[in-house]
């Protein structure tokens, strides 16, 4: 493997008569059946033969993740001339995944265990019953387990009855010294409240404390959302046109999904390759907030850079998905996964909105259909909302639409 990936004899003898080449070798075969393409895998070769001589493995000895952290920044803090140019912080991480992904497929890597949250076994029967009894989504449900477990984190090893409503006060106001939003408060205070109110009937806690908790007020429709201007959003889908960068091929039909559907972005995560009827002009967009599905027509642009991606860059893979991960081992998009694809982009083109993410999109495809005369109702449909009242705040964000309204000359009215 070595001599097909380098040219230089010294390389190679280098790389072949260090300690543990055939673990090297083999992970680099990995990585090959995979689809790695050849620059990841001089890459992947360089930090694993960098990572030898920093953590002494001169054995197949487990290597603690810790171990791994602290020669991660050993070498990005490392004096060479070109050693920064990417970042120190980029050359930590890149480091740190090399070589972890590495040792994890040799069965070398010490995992450190979690550090217990206390009341674990009641947040999961909490959990278990918002699935069976209520049937809420993953997502909220994987919301309010994060939740819980932040607020038991803070307050450590406590007994369930003796929580006072001082306890959870505490805890909130924590939250704000940290920065945290009034929205984002009120959203921990919701899903505590949940817990013990699932609590109280379970005999955990003490009756009507969970009447007692209480988030920031928060004004309706305080937070207007605020995308692009459509103008930097069609530069924003230009930017991608007709580029021949494997990168570039991808994100167009996801922005054009985000932009021109207005899909949430954990729809457009979750399309899979059977969601796509190219014959019948159509898109299936499964698990919506509402638990159901909607067909859409597939437009023809649209069409086109999905089966560019599908024919030209999508990686052989297993998984599903429409969307995967360029690099190795092109795994699905996480939750948050493709924030940066939209984020990264607007900065670039020095697009400045409110906020830069997904979501943001979907809010200038809502405020520009209104702009073009749709009505509540039509916008709705188009976004998936299950009530006009979702729609109604876009109402509120046609800027251009007000200044007009502003700048009218009342003369003889008043």
């Amino acid at each position: 493997m070595f001599k097909v990936l380098y040219r230089c004899n010294r390389t190679i003898e280098r790389h072949i008569n260090s300690p543990l080449a055939d673990s090297r070798r083999r992970y680099l075969e990995h990585l090959a059946a995979g689809g790695a393409s050849p620059s990841m895998m001089r890459n992947a070769a360089a930090l694993m033969y960098r990572a030898v001589q920093l953590l002494d493995l001169e054995t197949d000895r487990p290597v603690k993740r810790s171990e791994v952290e602290r020669a991660a920044k050993e070498w990005a803090g490392r004096a060479y001339p070109h050693a920064g140019e990417n970042g120190a912080n980029t050359a930590e991480g890149d480091f740190r995944h090399a070589v972890c992904a590495w040792l994890k497929h040799e069965g070398r890597l010490l995992e450190e265990a979690p550090k217990p949250v206390p009341h674990a076994q009641k947040i999961d029967e909490y959990c278990a019953a918002m699935d069976k009894e209520r049937g809420f989504s993953p997502a909220t449900i994987d919301t309010a387990r994060w939740y819980a477990n932040l607020f038991f984190r803070h307050l450590g090893e406590c007994k369930l009855k003796q929580l006072r409503l001082v306890d959870v006060e505490q805890f909130l106001e924590s939250l704000g010294k940290k920065g945290w939003t009034r929205n984002g408060i009120r959203s921990a205070a919701h899903y505590v409240r949940s817990f013990f109110k699932y609590g109280e009937r379970r005999g955990w806690t003490k009756r009507g404390l969970s009447g007692q908790i209480h988030g920031p007020r928060v004004y309706r429709h305080e937070d207007i959302p605020l995308g692009p201007a459509w103008p930097d959003v069609q530069r924003l889908l230009a930017s991608t046109e007709g580029s021949s960068k494997n990168a570039d091929i991808r994100d167009r039909p996801i922005l054009m999904l985000l932009a021109i559907y207005g899909l949430r972005v954990g729809e457009v995560r979750r399309i899979k390759i059977d969601d796509i009827d190219f014959a019948a002009g159509t898109l299936t967009i499964p698990r919506t907030k509402q638990k159901r599905a909607r067909i859409c027509p597939l437009t023809g642009e649209v069409a086109q850079a999905i089966q560019r991606y599908l024919d030209d860059v999508r990686p052989q893979s297993p998984h599903r998905e429409l969307f995967l991960w360029l690099a190795f081992p092109h795994r699905p998009f996480g939750h948050g996964g493709m924030y940066g694809i939209v984020a990264w982009r607007m900065k670039k083109l020095g697009i400045k909105a409110a906020h830069n993410g997904p979501h943001s999109l979907r809010h200038a495809c809502a405020t520009h259909l209104l702009a073009q005369g749709l009505t509540l109702t039509e916008v709705g449909n188009h976004l998936g909302h299950s009530s006009v009242n979702a729609t109604r705040i876009y109402a509120k964000v046609d800027m251009p639409m007000l200044r007009e309204v502003a700048n009218l000359d009342l003369g003889g009215l008043l």
